[in-house]
């Protein structure tokens, strides 16, 4: 029985793969597991390396000349330096930083997460697009305005009044804005003009920043009729751009952060 026991055991080791070194670097290995746990902290690079086979040997080079260079800081005593404890001091800081801001985004971009800023976003992903064709006055032209919109849509002649009013080549006082989609322009103009069919002229003047719009929409192409399927890796992208400062943002406004400019700018270096 004992040598039954001892053949299957024997039998099970054999199928059992031998972890191999990568490399020995004055008798230390560099193991499977160092190797890969160093391709992984490569990030988005990790990928060129785990199929590029040149790019593999390039990296592993890195590796023996680092594993060189440490052994011999080791041996001029460089860890009781100053300046080393100063920047892994600073590494560590940078270290927690950076592993904090990707757990906060992970946990930004679950699915629930990502479907629920789909929904309350749903515009902003649209594949709509709108062309539209604005005149535009000044503030202390509003009466003007008023009075050329009610002419426009009496007359249906929105053309001939555009001749008129939109004559600067810049296009600073209105004309043609060509093709846009949701988040491109102000949005008092972007409701007004995404709301209106095409061909048609919006029926009030539109305030913004500029000033008073006549806007007609002069063509509209795509839908509204979105996937979140479709848009999810848009949405994770979207969300990782804002992620950060949003983090930092809130993170600011509940300490206590006092900044003495005078001080700042008097540093002599």
């Amino acid at each position: 029985i004992v040598n039954v026991v001892m053949s299957v055991a024997i039998a099970g080791l054999s199928t059992v793969a031998v972890a191999k070194d990568v490399a020995t670097v004055n008798g230390k290995a560099i193991t499977e597991e160092d190797y890969k746990k160093a391709v992984e902290q490569l990030g988005p690079q990790a990928e060129t390396v785990k199929t590029n086979p040149q790019v593999r040997q390039q990296f592993l080079d890195h590796m023996i000349e680092r594993s060189l260079l440490a052994g011999e800081a080791k041996n001029s005593k460089i860890e009781d330096s100053d300046r080393y404890n100063a920047l892994v001091d600073t590494a560590k800081r940078d270290i927690l930083a950076q592993l904090y801001l990707e757990k906060y985004i992970a946990e930004q971009t679950t699915e629930p997460k990502l479907k629920d800023y789909f929904e309350k976003n749903k515009k902003k992903f649209t594949e709509k697009e709108v062309k539209a064709v604005h005149i535009l006055f000044e503030e202390k032209q509003k009466a003007e305005a008023e009075k050329v919109l009610k002419e426009i849509l009496a007359k249906n002649d929105f053309d001939a009044e555009l001749k008129k009013y939109a004559t600067d080549p810049n296009g600073s006082k209105g004309g043609d804005l060509n093709w846009f989609k949701q988040g491109r322009m102000v949005p008092e103009f972007e409701k007004a003009a995404f709301a209106t069919e095409k061909g048609k002229v919006y029926p009030h003047l539109v305030k913004t920043q500029f000033g008073y719009h006549i806007i007609k929409v002069a063509d509209v192409r795509g839908g509204d009729s979105i996937k979140f399927e479709d848009k999810k890796a848009d949405i994770e992208q979207d969300i990782r751009m804002n992620a950060r400062n949003d983090l930092v943002k809130s993170l600011r406004d509940k300490a206590q952060v006092k900044v003495n400019d005078e001080t700042l700018t008097s540093l002599k270096f």
